[in-house]
């Protein structure tokens, strides 16, 4: 006999007067709708309020680790012109997420760089999460779905997804990914009543799919759509497909033709979506190489280790830390292998029980291994330089550990009061399990919440993530990297210097972010150029695709004089970066102020380039004018310096610049305004200067037509 409460993983409560299972609604719809919608609007409210008090110190945060390459550095996410690369070359971008771009292009239109609102916005999209996943927990039959959703919501590990700019891609594709799976199971007829014990149709009487799927077809289409979106902001969303095969089996007990072939479209999508997301990880990122060559029996290690070390992060989270340190592979012991042979056994276990225990433990558990499966190390990633694990990468799969834990307590305390009953309630008993049901659920989520909060005060200032990961790991090159280049920008090179070349070592060189680190100790501190191109060519080395350390290799063989290597460098940057805004105004430099035999019909044409893909870039504009000038091109060269300081307007060398070219060009009234209005801009200390403006201004004013002086 199975048991009733765990197959619908939701224990049954009976009605006073009967012994069987009360149904409170018809095909989960409450009799009373207007009690319904305050209850849903309630409990929503509860939601956000929890995830506003959690969250709340991330709104005083800053950008972390690569949200200066995704974000403030990148000019995609900048210009109205980013869109066409965003979605048709997947190449241009870190990763082909157009949709989390294009959002970060939206907000970046709305308030710039400033970190409150991508910051504000990553919480509110937690809230709507959490919204989401209630309701999804609600139409599956979960007595507990509240407290489910609260604990995603408000849970400690999930402090790095919404503290985390850049990871916003997670955020948005959760949101997606729950209304793809509202919408579905509006399509398949999914509900609470669906439970065959509790709705008393038979278990081999399946709802009539055939009809449902020309009736429901509208629904279907929309959960594509919401599919479609979860996989644009991030692709891990392809097992969307495999889980909602998952939840058919749970609820329904078997499978039919027509819905299979339905979810089939999304995995033939879904598929598709991870080869290019994998393509652009391997080529374009860089995980490939020596550093991710591991056989199947050390993938199988790794794999083992990480699924037992999320569910403890959920039980016990501390520490919780950016970066944790990587497994060793160098010598597993034989005791070790508990792991992965745990950990692949006990969903076989608990599939052979289903028919003692209900399909609803193995659904669970399910779920959480093929939501987390595409980062388990099957698959090279390029994280797994730093480490096998991370906190964002259970931010989906920890559902299902949560629910597990959640309605499995809660069975067994009902079970508990049943018996202590004797099997019969007395009046009054169903109030005192509401009572102690609701200071139960609301302790556990205010405790968690504090624990958020408490947790998110580590990213103000940012630089506390990476100390606060010292703490703990006080050998992690990724740390050291952050605050040895942190003291340096700050002028404590003394300070800074060792814990970069100390980085260095324990990286063995292998991650080019902390070569080229290095590598700007030397060039841009210490101005020991022959040392930092040694750097910036082993950061090459490690990953070609790496336009940065091209350009700072560039600017070491320019102090050198060694022109034919910059010059080199650059073009074979340009063959891997063609579209490289930075790449092409290096060259357009080198061509035009650099060698010794300046090109400037080619300069220009660099500086052309450079312009159409990174539009408005007011020193691409200035530099252009000049070279204009040197080509006698004066209209192009006067346009240019006008556009600039439409762009630039408090560029003081940029107005006396464009006064010369006015002066050049026969227009001294207009020069002179702009000679003035350097003097306006020009701060005090730069006598210098001043003095330079004031005798052109001079000379102008004796009836002067030609000046060749520069400030």
């Amino acid at each position: 006999m199975i048991d009733p409460a765990l197959e619908s993983f939701a224990p049954l409560t009976t009605s006073p007067a009967s012994d069987g299972p009360r149904i409170r609604s018809v095909a989960g719809v409450p009799a009373r709708a207007p009690h319904r919608w305050l209850r849903i609007f309630a409990g929503a409210a509860g939601l956000v309020l929890l995830v506003l008090l959690a969250y709340w110190p991330l709104l005083h945060a800053g950008f972390i680790w690569d949200d200066d390459n995704c974000l403030v550095h990148n000019p995609l996410v900048q210009h109205w012109w980013g869109l066409r690369y965003i979605w048709l070359h997947p190449r241009d971008s870190i990763q082909y997420y157009p949709l989390v771009f294009t959002a970060f292009l939206l907000e970046y239109k709305l308030w710039g760089l400033n970190h409150l609102g991508y910051h504000l916005v990553n919480i509110l999209l937690q809230a709507a999460n959490a919204v989401l996943l209630w309701q999804v927990l609600k139409r599956l039959g979960l007595r507990t779905a509240w407290l489910i959703a609260a604990i995603f919501a408000v849970h400690p590990v999930q402090v790095e997804t919404v503290g985390w700019v850049v990871e916003q891609k997670n955020l948005l594709s959760a949101l997606f990914y729950f209304a793809a799976v509202l919408a579905w199971m509006r399509f398949a007829r999914i509900a609470p009543a669906d439970n065959p014990v509790v709705d008393s149709r038979p278990r081999t009487a399946p709802p009539h799919y055939h009809a449902v799927l020309t009736r429901d077809a509208g629904w279907y289409l929309l959960a594509t759509l919401f599919y479609l979106l979860a996989l644009l902001a991030k692709t891990d969303a392809c097992t969307l497909p495999a889980v909602l095969l998952l939840l058919l089996w749970w609820k329904r007990g078997g499978f039919s033709w027509p819905v299979v072939g339905a979810v089939a479209a999304w995995l033939v999508i879904g598929g598709l979506a991870a080869a290019e997301t994998v393509a652009i990880e391997h080529g374009q990122v860089g995980a490939h190489g020596s550093r991710f060559q591991w056989p199947l029996a050390e993938r199988l290690f790794i794999a083992g280790k990480d699924l037992w070390f999320y569910p403890w992060k959920l039980l016990w989270p501390h520490p919780l830390l950016e970066i944790y340190p990587r497994w060793s592979l160098s010598h597993i012991a034989t005791w070790q292998w508990i792991f992965p042979a745990t950990a692949f056994l006990l969903p076989v276990v608990l599939l052979l029980l289903w028919r003692r225990i209900g399909r609803g433990p193995f659904t669970a558990v399910a779920f959480y291994g093929i939501t987390i499966a595409p980062v388990l190390g099957f698959i090279s990633f390029y994280l797994q330089v730093y480490s096998f694990v991370a906190d964002h990468l259970q931010y989906l799969a920890c559902v299902g550990l949560i629910a597990l834990a959640t309605e499995g307590l809660w069975f067994l305390a009902c079970r508990f009061w049943l018996e202590n009953r004797g099997g019969n309630q007395k009046p009054g008993t169903e109030n005192r399990k509401l009572i102690v049901t609701v200071v139960v659920g609301s302790a556990l989520p205010l405790i968690l919440a504090w624990r958020t909060n408490v947790q998110s005060r580590i990213y103000s200032p940012p630089i506390h993530v990476w100390t606060h990961v010292l703490e703990y790991y006080p050998n992690c090159p990724a740390a050291l990297e952050h605050v040895g280049a942190y003291e340096c920008n700050h002028g404590d090179v003394t300070a800074g210097t060792p814990l970069l070349l100390r980085s260095f070592k324990l990286s063995q060189g292998n991650i080019a972010v902390i070569d080229s680190n290095v590598g700007d100790v030397y060039c841009n501190l210490l101005h020991q150029y022959a040392a930092a191109t040694g750097y910036y060519r082993r950061a090459l080395e490690v990953n070609p695709r790496y336009p940065y350390a091209i350009r700072q290799l560039v600017q070491c063989y320019a102090r050198l004089g060694r022109w034919p290597q910059a010059l080199a460098e650059l073009r074979e940057g340009l063959k891997l970066f063609p579209r490289s805004a930075s790449l092409h105004l290096a060259l357009a430099n080198a061509l035009a102020f650099g060698i010794s035999k300046p090109d400037y019909r080619a300069a220009a044409r660099q500086y052309q380039l450079a312009l159409r893909y990174r539009p408005g870039n007011p020193v691409a504009l200035y530099r252009l004018a000049l070279t204009l000038e040197k080509l006698g091109r004066w209209p192009a060269a006067l346009r240019c310096f006008q556009q600039m300081l439409r762009i630039a307007p408090r560029w003081a060398q940029g107005h006396f610049r464009y006064g010369q070219c006015l002066l050049a060009h026969g227009h001294p009234a207009a020069a002179a305004a702009q000679f003035r209005r350097t003097l306006e801009l020009l701060p005090p200390t730069a006598a210098a200067n001043r003095a330079l403006v004031q005798r052109t201004l001079a000379t102008v004013w004796r009836g002067a037509h030609h000046i060749r002086s520069r400030p």
